[in-house]
């Protein structure tokens, strides 16, 4: 009667964890706005933006100026901070052009990241290129309307001519513009979330602690299983390899040096990277399971079990929803608790019988997950990189353990505890 009992109560856990993914799968995205720019919009923008540099008070400027700085709003794959203030105190209001003045500094830095993406996180770079775009504006300001003349903007040109410019701009940038960078706030409360979630959930569902350090347990997991959990975790890492390479050739508006993966959702081929959410977690899912059933011989190994679901819930999240804040927060979540995950189970790894021959590949693999996700953080190198390396070091941490669990599991054999004198 009991094991009827346990057998129920893990059929409707299995039943409530698919009824989650199956939500997800079936959950409709938001309609969002649009996707990517198209190479003739940002030529046309560029065309528009120096036109405006040229002849600032032409027919319709103002509308055009609008209509543009709409379109950089709209458009998911152009990327740059404003500061708003950078020239707001110097051209305020009682000066009759502030309008056009101040939007172009934010139109014609636009520019610059279209034409050299790699310089849209060199805010200093982005500002410094906006306002020479704003002076050129003003210089046609004052060849068609004499008392357009600032004398903050002529300070401004002269300094641009010795060549000045830069490095006042980055004075006032220091000075006026705020800097925040979100992720450095998000990722701490993200990774104590997950943990918290993943205590839960490893209470709840993590089994039972093995009476000796470093016994296996078969529980349900045959080598047939094993092998059918390798082939699922395979095909999932196969198949998304497969689709993020060939969204790179069907998506080249996107630079994957700059650009995540997840920015593909928004092109013509979303959906495709959409499902790339779901096989991912559905990989993730299926080695919790795994080391749920086979490695329970440490405290970390089963925390490690609940950050993996954890982790596969909220990739699942982040595929549904694709925009601010909700995809975001997912990711918020799901990353850090992967890493931690990985983390902990290849540290558990080394005392675990059978497991210790991969403990030193998956601990070096945890490491250099960890990497990338800290350098995604503080926002150096070449974040559309690092995060495809992040991901492809998890499949191929979720490749080793699933393939070594198959070699586990045929060479356990299942005995009664017999406590120690």
């Amino acid at each position: 009667m009991r094991k009827r009992a346990r057998h129920n109560l893990k059929l409707l856990r299995g039943l409530g964890v698919a009824a989650v993914f199956l939500a997800c799968a079936l959950h409709p995205g938001r309609a969002e706005a649009r996707g990517p720019s198209t190479p003739e919009e940002r030529a046309r923008f560029v065309a528009l933006v120096q036109s405006l540099e040229s002849d600032p008070l032409a027919e319709n400027a103002n509308a055009t100026r609008q209509q543009l700085r709409d379109w950089t709003i709209e458009v998911p794959d152009i990327r740059f901070k404003v500061c708003p203030d950078l020239l707001g105190d110097a051209v305020g209001n009682d000066y009759p052009y502030s309008r056009e003045v101040n939007l172009q500094v934010v139109l014609s830095g636009a520019v610059l990241t279209i034409e050299n993406p790699g310089e849209a996180r060199d805010d200093v770079a982005v500002y410094t290129a906006g306002v020479e775009g704003a002076l050129r504006a003003y210089e046609g300001l004052v060849k068609s309307t004499p008392d357009a003349h600032l004398a903050v903007l002529d300070d401004l040109i002269e300094k641009r001519d010795r060549g000045e410019l830069f490095d006042h701009i980055a004075r006032l940038a220091n000075e006026k513009c705020v800097k925040s960078n979100m992720q450095l706030i998000a990722a701490p409360i993200g990774a104590a979330v997950g943990l918290g979630l993943a205590l839960l959930v490893t209470h709840w569902f993590g089994g039972r602690r093995t009476p000796v350090q470093g016994e296996l347990t078969l529980e349900n997991t045959t080598t047939r299983t094993a092998m059918i959990f390798r082939k699922i975790v395979l095909i999932c890492a196969a198949y998304y390899l497969l689709v993020g390479i060939a969204l790179h050739f069907l998506e080249p508006e996107y630079d994957p040096r700059f650009h995540f993966m997840s920015d593909y959702a928004w092109g013509a081929y979303g959906w495709l990277m959409t499902t790339t959410f779901f096989v991912l977690g559905l990989a993730v899912l299926t080695v919790a399971a795994a080391v749920r059933n086979v490695h329970q011989s440490s405290r970390s190994a089963r925390v490690g079990f609940g950050l993996l679901v954890i982790g596969a819930l909220f990739v699942c999240l982040a595929g549904v929803f694709r925009g601010f804040p909700l995809h975001d927060v997912a990711g918020a979540v799901g990353i850090p608790s992967l890493v931690m995950a990985v983390l902990l189970l290849s540290w558990s790894f080394r005392n675990a019988a059978g497991w210790q021959v991969i403990h030193p590949a998956t601990f070096v693999i945890a490491v250099g997950m960890f990497a990338a996700v800290v350098s995604m953080i503080v926002d150096v190198g070449m974040p559309g990189l690092q995060q495809r390396a992040f991901l492809s070091l998890l499949l191929l941490w979720l490749s080793i353990v699933v393939h070594r669990l198959v070699r586990v599991t045929a060479g356990l054999v299942p005995r009664p505890y017999r406590p120690t004198t």
